[in-house]
């Protein structure tokens, strides 16, 4: 008997090409799946946290007005009990208020939009001339103690409809001097929250116009 021939038997390529399509196409069914899957389940613990951040209850705490009722939280709006003045909601500190408060990060925004806003220090005459007092105060500002601003308000009457940044050492005077120009009918006024000792703290990278607007130390 001869050797035996051995066969072979060979798909067509067409047939091994339909293959490769039909597998790569179930490959991407799958990966798009669960790629699906991964995106709702980020949706909904994104829409959980949104739900929850809704749901939260306002805390409210004094402007401050330096004083121990300062760090006093509340579940509820009213005035402190110290100075009367308006409590601030902790998640809006803007709720309710005829002025506007404004974070030391944000005030190099601020002087950059509006370089000829009024600043108005309203600490001590001797806190503002250094005598009583170490911090560097804004360069340019205008001094109207707190007692006196009742008596010296028609000082600032073209000020009326400009901006106004009233500030004084840890924001405790600030807020009542703010709220009293806003009862005046001054329309753009801004409360510097943390005052500056905060500005004279904070670290240049933190405050990049720090240098800028802050006076030289005195010798």
């Amino acid at each position: 008997m001869g050797e035996p021939v051995a066969s072979f038997v060979f798909a067509p390529s067409g047939l091994k090409t339909q293959n490769n399509m039909n597998f790569k196409a179930q490959s991407i069914k799958q990966l798009l799946l669960v790629i699906g899957v991964v995106l709702a389940l980020l949706l909904l613990t994104l829409n959980r946290g949104l739900a929850q951040e809704a749901n939260k209850e306002p805390v409210y705490k004094c402007p401050p007005c330096g004083c121990s009722a300062d760090d006093k939280l509340v579940h509820g709006p009213g005035n402190c009990t110290t100075c009367s003045m308006p409590l601030i909601n902790t998640l809006n500190p803007n709720e309710g208020l005829n002025y506007q408060n404004t974070t030391a990060g944000q005030l190099c925004l601020v002087f950059q939009a509006n370089p000829n806003i009024l600043l108005l220090d309203v600490r001590s005459k001797a806190e503002f001339d250094g005598k009583a007092s170490e911090l560097r105060r804004f360069k340019n500002a205008i001094n109207i103690p707190i007692g006196e601003i009742e008596k010296r308000i028609s000082e600032l009457d073209e000020y009326k409809e400009k901006e106004i940044l009233v500030h004084c050492s840890i924001s405790a005077r600030s807020p009542r001097v703010s709220k009293i120009l806003a009862d005046h009918g001054f329309t753009k006024i801004r409360n510097l929250m943390g005052g500056l000792s905060f500005w004279n703290e904070a670290d240049q990278s933190a405050l990049p116009c720090k240098e800028e607007f802050l006076n030289q130390p005195q010798r």
